[in-house]
């Protein structure tokens, strides 16, 4: 008998140039695709849609850009895959624009008309699709015209960012209302974004798993709207996509600040928070990051944030619903004197934050907040929630509830149980920053363990807990001995600079 002699599966291998021929080739693809995107510009009046193509784990169909960067979808269109596997997305430069109404005709051709997003294109929208992989590509969209909102002392304004002479008085956008002249906050720090077009960069939704999102350079986003978003099956729904990894992405000219919306990483929404999503996000650099007080806002349980850095950036990671998240081998460097640096917030149960180094953060450092609901100390998926209705305390079993009811109470700041802060190392604190401030609201956090963190500052008052919290304190398990802190438990991890993330970065 002869030797046998392996078959390797043969590639196919397209050239593109013109966004004509890019979709077309899309519409066209197999498993063993190879979609080469030449040096250029690419742009269609709509989307480029991917739709119920599926690769292989081995024959992966593959969007590519010939030179690093040099392939730009730009204008009217972004990329939409949806009910398909193994893609893989690298090399392009993202680069649209926020969307005019003209931008639908490839998702109506393709029956994708309630998937129409106007005025708010994001670069890629997964949609219930798995096995994707984003990598080194670059997302610096154009946000010229999108809509934002701020308060002055004579009402709100709302303008389109990148124009000049745009802002109107209004309690919304009229190209016709009063002209406002004066300093917007692009301009002014004091002046703060409350409200706009919620635009995001990368979109996650719809019931998917196992994707990749890594060594991208994500920024700079300027626009209202968090840049990285998982949202699942929505407000309706109770899933969100499961074991993604999202790592090695440089995060970076995120901001001014606004009142709330402009997250690095939205992982979840408040009606999917019980749901869990085995995500990992580690190895990330969020550099210089102004946008609002959770860099991370998860939402959902069950996911591990970890070796991730942040550089001189307001706000921290939270853990803003859910249960059983893990915190550990993160790395915070402020200068101690930019105030809101923090490093973590928490609420939900089960949560441990471990391992972590926290140098110059001028905020409250760990935040272990009180609940405004208490779901009870299980982490169940159909819990019955306590509240306070005035004086009066009501409860209800969650599943039970209308849609809207249930959302309701999601949206609250659910009481901590059996949270665990231990082999922490916190540095310097900066504006007399607190190393742990337990408590507040109206039910306290119950079953703390707080023990082994390493503390060197000399700032002052180092551990916080507020009266209702003291009140509380026989429910708590809280030692802080400096004494007991073992080092060699810390792992080998070194922080994160620009080198070691992003499209150009040496992939581990």
């Amino acid at each position: 008998m002869g030797d046998h002699m392996e078959v390797r599966p043969m590639l196919t291998y397209i050239k593109v140039s013109t966004a004509a021929q890019l979709q077309m080739a899309l519409d066209e693809a197999i498993a063993g695709s190879v979609i080469e995107l030449q040096n250029g510009i690419y742009e269609q009046s709509s989307p480029f849609v991917v739709k119920d193509k599926h690769g292989s784990d081995g024959m992966p169909i593959r969007i590519e850009a010939a030179s690093l960067g040099m392939a730009i979808i730009s204008g009217d269109s972004y990329l939409h895959i949806e009910d398909s596997s193994y893609i893989e997305v690298s090399g392009l430069m993202i680069h649209s624009g926020i969307g005019s109404t003209s931008s639908e005709q490839s998702l109506r051709d393709r029956g994708l008309s309630h998937r129409i997003l106007q005025g708010v294109h994001p670069g890629i929208q997964l949609q219930s699709s798995s096995r994707i992989s984003i990598l080194r590509n670059t997302f610096a969209l154009n946000e010229t015209g999108q809509p934002y909102r701020f308060l002055t002392n004579k009402g709100p304004v709302w303008g389109l960012y990148g124009i000049e002479n745009s802002c109107r008085y209004g309690s919304s956008y009229d190209p016709n209302g009063a002209v406002y002249s004066g300093p917007t906050p692009y301009e002014d720090a004091k002046l703060i974004t409350d409200n706009g077009t919620h635009r995001h960069y990368i979109r996650v939704e719809g019931v998917s798993s196992y994707n990749r999102i890594a060594y991208n350079e994500i920024g700079p986003k300027r626009g209202f709207g968090a840049v990285l978003i998982y949202d699942g099956e929505g407000h309706g729904g109770r899933t969100i996509s499961q074991h993604d990894v999202i790592e090695y992405n440089h995060f970076h000219g995120i901001g001014p600040r606004v009142t709330n919306g402009l997250e690095a990483i939205r992982l979840g929404l408040s009606s999917l928070s019980l749901a869990p999503g085995y995500v990992t996000i580690q190895y990330n650099l969020f550099d210089g990051f102004d946008g609002e007080d959770e860099i991370i806002s998860v939402k959902s349980s069950d996911n591990i944030i970890r070796y991730n850095t942040s550089r001189n950036s307001y706000g921290g990671f939270v853990s803003r619903h859910g249960n059983r998240n893990s915190f550990y081998g993160n790395f915070f460097f402020g200068d101690g004197e930019k105030p809101g640096m923090s490093g973590f917030r928490i609420y939900g149960n089960d949560h441990k934050i471990y391992d972590n180094y926290m140098e110059g953060l001028t905020d409250q450092v760990i935040r272990l907040d009180g609940g405004s609901h208490d779901g009870g100390a299980d982490g169940a998926l159909n819990p019955t929630v306590k509240w306070m209705n005035g004086d009066e305390e009501k409860s209800a079993i969650l599943e039970d509830l209308s849609q809207e009811e249930r959302t309701a109470l999601l949206r609250g700041h659910w009481r901590q149980y059996h949270v665990q802060v231990f082999n922490n190392t916190l540095v310097n604190p900066g504006n007399d920053a607190k190393f742990l401030a337990l408590g507040g609201k109206t039910y306290q956090p119950v079953g703390t363990k707080v023990y082994n963190n390493l503390i060197v500052s000399d700032s002052g008052t180092m551990v916080f807990e507020s009266a209702m919290q003291q009140a509380a304190a026989s429910e708590q398990s809280s030692a802080i001995g400096t004494d007991e802190y073992d080092a060699g438990h810390v792992a080998a991890i070194k922080p994160l600079t620009v080198n070691d993330v992003g499209p150009r970065a040496s992939q581990v």
